[in-house]
């Protein structure tokens, strides 16, 4: 068995996973249409704006949360049996993704994409709408923090790892991490075509995916679900300090 990769059990179940799917189009198709409509005039009133996208990360959080409460309260068992172990797992997942963070924007920055819009696509959201991440903590320190620090993580969680990591991993762990590369590139498509600006998002994508990847690969090291939804809301809770005392 190998250590770094050991097989994976945990996953939802069928009821949860088919409960999400249609999810997908509520929360990267139907809303995200809307939300300028529901903002009408108020759009370049970012301190006034600011709280559609609050209310956006929020809203998709708790409708997540609704659909896999039954799943996490069963792997908060495992948790309960081990805490000890779990949490060193999860800052060991924090710390990793912030380290490959670092040098994947080096990379990034040495192949010519553009510093300061990987930055605004910080923390990790499951979409933006009007307002970047950073731009949103920026405009609201407060409650953007909370927002992408306690709700953007179940939604990611449930969208993407959930969906698209944990029931593929148990057999197959290459094609899941593959996998989550291919459905975390989905939301910035429709965002390309809804809005453009390709470069731009094709950078946030990028920018993000390293993210994605150490917290699936922490889902399978603890066969846990709570893991990556942790690591994922200190993340956020870090870039989302850090950012905004070295950015502005």
């Amino acid at each position: 068995m190998n250590p770094l990769f050991p097989p994976m059990y945990s996953k939802p179940d069928k009821p949860i996973i088919f409960a999400i799917i249609p999810c997908w189009l509520w929360v990267f198709v139907l809303l995200p249409m809307y939300m300028p409509f529901l903002g009408l005039g108020l759009w370049e009133q970012w301190e006034v704006s600011v709280w559609l996208e609050v209310g956006y990360h929020v809203a998709n959080g708790l409708l997540m949360l609704f659909i896999i409460s039954g799943y996490l309260k069963d792997e908060w068992f495992m948790v309960s049996t081990d805490f000890r172990n779990y949490l060193k797992h999860v800052f060991a997942t924090v710390g990793l993704i912030i380290g490959v963070e670092m040098v994947w924007m080096i990379i990034l920055t040495f192949l010519g994409c553009n510093t300061v819009n990987m930055l605004e696509c910080l923390p990790v959201v499951e979409m933006y709408v009007s307002h970047t991440p950073l731009f949103l903590v920026d405009l609201q320190p407060v409650f953007g923090t909370i927002a992408l620090s306690v709700f953007a993580p179940i939604s990611i969680c449930a969208l993407f790892y959930c969906l698209g990591f944990a029931p593929i991993c148990n057999r197959k762990p290459w094609l899941a991490y593959l996998c989550i590369a291919v459905i975390t590139l989905i939301p910035p498509i429709i965002d390309i075509l809804w809005r453009g600006e390709a470069s731009f998002v094709l950078i946030g994508y990028l920018t993000q995916l390293p993210i994605h990847l150490v917290a699936c690969w922490s889902y399978q090291k603890t066969d846990n679900v709570w893991t990556p939804l942790v690591s994922l809301a200190i993340t956020n809770l870090f870039f989302s300090i850090v950012l905004s005392l070295f950015i502005f």
